[in-house]
């Protein structure tokens, strides 16, 4: 989403752009992710997260729901959302959180098992996870910008300066390339793979239908942890339109998702016994851009002329990365400063 979103940017600015997709739009984590659209908890990424609402809200063709279906963090204990629920009363009021005992939690949300605690927030919009990526390529496309999908293309450095890009054994040139290729982004940068500041958590995500699904977004509480590097599974589900995603894992390696399938629909079946009776449709992986500290890299690399990046969303890449991709475009064009805690010098 990043790389269709600078390119609708920067199109749109009046740059005659190019995009080189390996695959196709909304191949990655941007089109194969669980379909939510979320506050993501972090000073800076708030900052994204908010401008980010307001470009999904200019798309055509994109129907970003009025207001958030609210996202039910859910835990078995109290102890566990406790101490969520005053740290996000603290640190974002905004998202009005609730501690929930299993009477009330049922109350709000049928579909829970019961027994189940949780702390309902005002954040959460469900879509299907491919629609805003292909939304912004389109707006891209109308713009002028040239697509080439199925077609891998690296960045053409000599003498310390981006000259264009290599495709399909051509130099084509450039004055400037943008890396945004979420977790493949330092070896595409870096064939030596001694930058690497980025790295794949492989997430699978199984679709399910179910004859009644719950209308909130259901969390389990603990992503931030995983994300950043702890190996594991997590609860999660997400009713984008009739469209069920559960997941999900968080694995360094490439998985197979039909070996997870089983596994996610079982844990799943603890919070939501519903689950248990929904058809399985189908099941897809991808892999997360997380970075160092959680933050995305964004702008010039230092020594490297005209080669910029712009990556690192760990789970949150629909949830701010158009408004990163926005900073990229106004840095590379018109050398607008990006903000230092994303600045891709950091590391």
């Amino acid at each position: 989403i990043v790389g269709c979103a600078a390119a609708a940017f920067l199109a749109e600015a009046g740059a005659r752009v190019d995009v080189y997709e390996r695959d196709e739009v909304a191949a990655g984590a941007s089109g194969r992710n669980s379909g939510v659209i979320q506050h993501p908890f972090d000073e800076v990424l708030t900052t994204l997260h908010r401008e980010t609402l307001g470009h999904y809200r200019d798309l055509e063709d994109f129907d970003l729901p009025e207001r958030p279906a609210g996202i039910m963090m859910v835990a078995g204990d109290p102890s566990v959302l406790e101490p969520v629920a005053r740290s996000i009363a603290a640190d974002c009021p905004e998202l009005e959180p609730a501690l929930l005992d299993p009477a009330q939690a049922r109350g709000t949300e049928p579909a829970l098992a019961e027994g189940v605690w949780a702390c309902r927030i005002e954040t959460g919009y469900p879509v299907r996870p491919a629609d805003a990526t292909r939304a912004f390529a389109r707006r891209a496309h109308a713009s002028g910008a040239r697509f080439h999908e199925g077609e891998t293309a690296w960045p053409w450095v000599m003498s310390g300066r981006a000259r264009g890009v290599l495709a399909a054994g051509v130099r084509r040139p450039a004055d400037a390339v943008l890396v945004t290729a979420g977790p493949w982004t330092p070896g595409v940068v870096d064939t030596t793979r001694a930058w690497a500041p980025i790295a794949p958590v492989w997430g699978v995500v199984t679709e399910v239908e179910m004859a009644d699904p719950p209308a909130h977004v259901l969390e389990e509480t603990g992503v931030e942890e995983l994300a950043g590097g702890t190996q594991g599974t997590l609860f999660s589900l997400v009713n984008a339109g009739g469209e069920v995603s559960l997941g999900s894992t968080f694995t360094a390696d490439a998985p197979d998702p039909a070996d997870w399938v089983p596994r996610i629909k079982r844990g799943a079946e603890r919070w939501v016994p519903g689950v248990g009776r929904a058809k399985v449709v189908g099941a897809r992986a991808c892999a997360r851009p997380q970075s160092l500290d959680g933050r995305p890299l964004v702008g010039e690399l230092p020594g490297h002329e005209g080669l910029w990046v712009a990556a690192g969303h760990g789970p949150w890449g629909i949830s701010s990365g158009p408004a990163t991709a926005r900073i990229a475009a106004d840095a590379l064009l018109a050398g607008a400063e990006v903000p230092a805690p994303l600045s891709a010098g950091r590391f």
